[in-house]
């Protein structure tokens, strides 16, 4: 029976070269793919060990092996998260954005990070929060193209959600809205908005009223409710996970956007019940003239 083949790290790389006692190799890249290696020197393991070869040929070759998996390695991470849309905003607090933040991070994302809606608007425009008109005024102020492609918002609870309609005007400006909450133990996860034209939060949230048996109950009770509890593990887990397949579908222009930019994607803890609902956009109402009563 033949000897197994051996197995060496290559340096700086997430690759593997395997040689077998043919002098047969290929390696093994961070992505999965196996390579064939060309003529593979009888030392080539122990000069990826770190050992030195006596004529310096087979450092050479360990060199170029290092350069031509790298340029791969940075090849898959511009497919993973393309260069231009590296410019990432994340609006809330604690560990579920945190997780969100570390994942987009290594990811090769560009993450800011902003306590609140009104926080990230301070830095577009650089107005001071007290000066900002209410919760009710829909629309960014000001000339200032934001700088990111991607804002992604978290909230537990009603209050942490004040100013979300006023960014539903961000898709309008050509980035990308995604947002998660939950109302009680339940979380939600909102269609991605990628223009105008898609339901932003302030439509989701009239779309669920229209499809409620209970509209008035069920609103007085999300103004009122407050979490009283993090997310279970479980939670904490799922919402992370729609939020990322959802973003890193964004980075990388995925057939899957489509379908995300109407669904509505919704976990009950108390049944372990995960669901999804088509949203649809609708025009907004036309402006009323105040003085054509006056008129009549």
């Amino acid at each position: 029976m033949p000897p197994e083949p051996s197995v060496s790290p290559v340096p700086g790389t997430g690759a593997h070269a395997i040689v077998d006692s043919a002098g047969t190799g290929v390696v093994r890249t961070s992505s999965g793919r196996f390579l064939r290696l060309v003529s593979p020197p009888d030392d080539l393991l122990d000069v990826l060990g770190g050992a030195s070869s006596a004529d310096g040929k087979t450092d050479a070759y360990a060199e170029a092996l290092r350069a031509k998996v790298s340029a791969r390695e940075e090849e898959d991470a511009q497919h993973r998260w393309p260069g231009p849309r590296r410019e990432v905003a994340l609006i809330g607090t604690g560990p579920l954005v945190d997780a969100v933040a570390e994942a987009l991070t290594g990811w090769g994302a560009a993450v800011t990070r902003h306590t609140d809606g009104d926080a990230l608007l301070d830095s577009i425009d650089g107005a001071a929060a007290p000066d900002r008109p209410d919760s009710g005024t829909a629309g960014l102020r000001g000339e200032d193209t934001p700088p990111w492609g991607l804002v992604i918002a978290y909230a537990d609870s009603s209050a942490e959600r004040l100013g979300w309609d006023r960014l539903d005007a961000l898709p309008g400006q050509g980035v990308a809205w995604l947002r998660a909450y939950r109302e009680g133990e339940n979380c939600f996860v909102d269609p991605l908005s990628l223009n105008g034209d898609d339901p932003g939060a302030e439509q989701v949230y009239r779309r669920r009223l229209a499809a409620s048996f209970v509209p008035r109950e069920l609103d007085t009770w999300r103004r009122a409710a407050v979490a009283s509890t993090p997310p279970s593990a479980a939670a904490h887990t799922l919402m992370t996970g729609r939020l990322l397949t959802l973003a890193l579908a964004w980075a990388q222009g995925a057939d899957a956007l489509e379908g995300y930019r109407g669904t509505l994607w919704k976990l009950v803890p108390a049944t372990g019940t995960i669901s999804e609902h088509p949203v649809l956009a609708y025009d907004p109402p036309p402006s009323i003239d105040l003085g054509a009563r006056r008129r009549v």
